[in-house]
């Protein structure tokens, strides 16, 4: 084998081997729906649905979800991160159910809330944090949604005391 045959071949050979240690593709995240399952004196609880895509060759870990509520475009609920974790396998689609559970900073919003007329609108805004040990990226997410006049009446309805016995 002669000098350019062996050059030529270690060329080859370091050009695989590059390939072979690529950094992974990002997981991107497709927000699906949130709604309301419950709100009352103490706070909101929302259940976000979303798909995480892993498009690389290797298992990657999801973790550390934080969750930024906002009602009524004004209203700043709070913020929540949940620590679960979850495996999102290699080049699949994963389907994540996210319940998310804030207690209210000021109890008179929900009397606000209930002074208006029809459905209130609210934001969440977010970060899923993905990754292993060759990639760690928070992938941001935003979801709209109402809550309906008759789930912000029922709140007040259910918070009034119960009348006391005779």
């Amino acid at each position: 084998m002669c000098y350019d045959d062996t050059v030529r071949s270690l060329l080859l050979v370091l050009a695989a081997l590059a390939a072979g240690c690529s950094r992974p593709a990002p997981p991107t995240l497709t927000p699906e729906r949130v709604s309301v399952t419950r709100i009352d004196m103490t706070g909101i609880a929302l259940d976000i649905a979303m798909s995480a895509t892993n498009p690389n060759s290797v298992d990657l870990t999801a973790g550390g979800i934080s969750s930024h509520v906002v009602v009524d475009r004004r209203h700043d609920v709070g913020s929540v991160t949940l620590p679960q974790t979850v495996t999102l396998p290699a080049g699949q689609t994963t389907k994540l159910d996210v319940p998310v559970t804030l207690k209210w900073s000021d109890v008179g919003v929900l009397a606000q809330l209930a002074a208006t007329r029809g459905a209130v609108p609210y934001a969440v805004d977010g970060t899923l944090e993905m990754g292993g040990s060759l990639l760690h990226v928070g992938v941001p997410f935003h979801l709209d949604g109402v809550i309906t006049h008759e789930q912000i009446v029922g709140a007040m309805m259910n918070s009034l005391p119960l009348p006391l016995p005779r």
